[in-house]
Parts: C-alpha cells; structure tokens; sequence
C-alpha cells in the first residue's frame, strides 16, 4: 500500500514500526526497506509515540558529478576495493555470521545467557550451516554493490499436499547470537523463524533475545513463573519462545510490558539483576573480555559499534589500561567522522583518513578534507557533552555479575582490570565532553 500511494519509479525508502512501537516498547525498532534496521535505543517507540506508522522517502533526480578530473578515477578505485579485493570479501561471503564459529572457538560466544561462552552443538547456527541450509540470495542497501545483505528462508506448508509458502528472512552473527546461541536455539531454521516473528513485531532481535534469555534462566531459578511468561520457557524451546517473541511484541500482559522496558528494569521487579546481560542496554554477541564489555557499558549508545573492543580482546593479551582506552577513543573517534560521512562502518578498511579527504577534495570540502582528525574530535566532543548534560554518569554505570564470572579462551575475566578500565575511561570520557570552542565546527 505505501509503494501504491507514493508513486515514483521506484527510487525510495521506506521506514516503519511493527506492534513493538505501537505500543511504545524500549525495543522497538525501525525496518528499512525490509532487510536493515535503526535496531537499538528504541527509535521505534518515538514513531509510535506519534502515532506515526511508517515514512517513505521519494526522489527521482540526481546530483550533477563534479567538473573535475580527480572525481572518475577516484571512484573508480574505491569501487574496485569494494568489489575487486579482499577488503569487504567477509561481507559478501559468509557475512558476519562467520564470527560464530569463530567466536565459539575461542570461548567468546555467549551462550545460554551467558552462563557459558560456548556450545558443543554450535555448529547448526554457524554461518557456514546457514549459507550451506538457508542461503536464498545476497542482497544490498540502495547504492551499495557489495551485497552483505543474507537472506534466508523459512518454509510454511498449507493443508493442501504439496503446498508451501516460503519466506525471505534477513540473517547476521548479532540475530544469530542473541536469537540463537543465547536461547540455546541451535538450528539454523529455527533462528529464521523467530527472527521472522520479531520482525513482524518491530522488535529489535538483540535485546528481545536477551531479555528472553534472562527471563528463561530467571523462570530456572523460581523468579518468575508461567503467570509472567504465559508459555513455560525452556532453553533451546524454538515453539515457546515463537509465542514469547509475539507475547513481548505486543506487550500482552504486565511481565512482558515490563521486560519491553528493559532487561534491567524487570529483573529490578522480580530479582535476577547478577544474571541480566546487559551493559547499559542488552548485550551484543561478543564474549571477548573486559575492554568489549566496558566499550559497550559506557560506550555513547551502548553498542558494539561505537568502538571495537570486542576486536581489540581478541588481538591484545597485555592488561594495558592507558593503551586500552586510547584505542576506544581513537576507533570512536574514526568511526564518529566515518558515520557523520553516512558511510557504512563494514566499508571502514576502504574508507581510511587519507580515502575520506580525497573524497571530500574531489567534491568540493577542501577545508574540511584537511582538517578530517580535528573535526571529527570537535564531532565527539559534542556527542559527549550533550550525553553528559542529559544525565549520563560513567562512573554509576554497574556491570552485572555474570560478566564477571565470564571464563574465555584468555581464562577468567580479571575483575580489577575491569573495574579499573571502567574508572579510567569514564575519566576520559568527562575530558573528551570539554568543548573547545576554538575547535572547527
């Protein structure tokens, strides 16, 4: 229906909410264009809010390409880095589900809400099970030719012999890891489908895994009982946690209008806080160590994408606090210029500091092309000083005890580094907040 009403030849966009942000929930997301997501912090709850549906960007015209001689050659290079070479071959094959396996290796997938950081049958779920089982095609965002978008299936027969339905469901390691491995789901099909249930309901698959997966263990321990949850939840349960995904959706009773709230704020009513994985919101799928869990804890928006601590677990073994925090600042840093440039953070091998100001040279931002590295500090500073001025305390921050008790290929997580990283980069976080008005805006 909105393709019918807004016309056009088909260059457009279109953003919309399921039951989740109709009913206000902190996990609602928004769906783009069907495959991608604005997945965390609740953006869907804001459109519901306004009794706002759905939004559809139209356009059918073009900028002119530049006069210059510099703008062709260019653009031919990157596009041959995107497509020719190794740098984005991760993204177009396996995807990012190739981390499962690999993480699970290392004892850094988290498993079974976390009581374990790896799983003997993990291989129903790997990214080599799902290409090899469910792969229908590659897709990609508008303009993107590199296709890391993977689309599966899933398979309803009818009544009739020989009749079926099948349909496209979008897969990546995040959906996979918080859908799959922390519910102890350990079939490929099985994640598909409640995968597809959480897009019906506009959920965010990673905290809606999360929280089921807290509310599974809390159900173990006598927490909570089938009064909250209305289906007995049961770790690696597909059938029941497909009615629990829709339950969460739509908010069906006060437990599960609570859990839409947050993890966090439920385990508060009900008890079971040591055990609820989150760290500011509902964990990603890394188990690496102290550096991820404290990037994502205190990170600007709680994600696994404001820096990349889960990659610098995996290649440092020193307990380096000041080199720890000097990389999550410096990776924020590079990745705060990079998104302000509306670029894709799996393209950030391409698009380095001397890529993006020949970039901007070749349309016309010479100033700002040659001042990439202070623009991009004044651009953090702002984020940091507005989350402060709003309320954000770094050093209040609490990290459940289940992180704590983590044991990864490096061994146990060492509760002091932990607790000091926490300490060191709240510090730097309330320097990095200081404006410098002299700084370029």
């Amino acid at each position: 229906m909105l393709r019918q009403l807004a016309g056009g030849s088909g260059h457009r966009s279109i953003l919309r909410i399921g039951p989740a942000g109709e009913n206000r929930s902190a996990m609602a997301c928004i769906n783009v264009d069907t495959y991608r997501h604005f997945g965390r912090l609740g953006g869907g709850a804001v459109m519901g809010a306004k009794n706002l549906k759905a939004i559809v960007i139209v356009g059918d015209e073009s900028f002119e390409l530049p006069a210059n001689k510099e703008y062709a050659p260019l653009f031919q290079k990157i596009y041959g880095q995107l497509t020719e070479t190794n740098m984005m071959e991760k993204y177009h094959n396996l995807g990012t589900p190739v981390n499962v396996a690999v993480l699970n290796g290392i004892k850094a997938m988290p498993c079974r809400n976390l009581q374990r950081t790896s799983d003997e049958a993990i291989s129903g779920i790997t990214g080599e099970t799902f290409a090899e089982r469910t792969l229908l095609r590659n897709a990609a965002c508008s303009g993107c030719p590199v296709g890391c978008i993977h689309l599966g299936f899933v398979r309803e027969k009818f009544s009739e012999p020989n009749h079926y339905l099948y349909r496209q469901v979008t897969y990546d390691h995040e959906p996979i890891a918080t859908m799959g491995a922390m519910l102890s789901v350990l079939d490929a099909f099985q994640v598909l489908s409640l995968l597809e249930i959480a897009e019906k309901a506009g959920l965010d698959v990673i905290s809606a895994g999360v929280a089921l997966a807290w509310a599974t263990e809390a159900s173990e321990k006598g927490l909570i009982s089938d009064k909250e949850t209305l289906v007995p939840l049961k770790f690696g349960d597909a059938g029941a946690y497909a009615r629990a995904v829709k339950h969460l959706g739509t908010g069906a009773n006060d437990f599960y209008r609570l859990l839409g709230q947050g993890t966090l704020k439920a385990a508060e009513q009900y008890g079971g806080t040591d055990f609820a994985c989150v760290l500011g919101q509902e964990m990603a799928g890394y188990a690496t160590g102290e550096v991820f869990f404290i990037s994502q804890a205190l990170g600007f928006r709680h994600s696994h994408l404001d820096a990349g601590g889960y990659s610098y677990d995996q290649k440092q073994k020193e307990k380096d606090i000041a080199k720890a925090v000097e990389f999550l600042v410096q990776d924020e840093m590079d990745r705060v210029f990079l998104t302000s440039m509306v670029s894709c953070l799996f393209a950030r091998e391409v698009y380095k500091e001397a890529v993006l100001a020949d970039c901007l040279n070749a349309v016309g931002y010479r100033n700002l092309a040659q001042n990439v590295d202070s623009v991009a500090k004044r651009i953090q500073a702002m984020r940091w000083h507005m989350r402060l001025k709003t309320g954000f305390d770094p050093e209040s921050v609490k990290i459940p005890e289940r992180f704590k008790q983590v044991v990864t290929w490096q061994g146990p997580i060492d509760t002091n580094y932990l607790n000091s990283l926490q300490k060191t980069y709240a510090q730097r976080i309330r320097k990095m907040a200081t404006l410098d008005e002299s700084s370029p805006s």
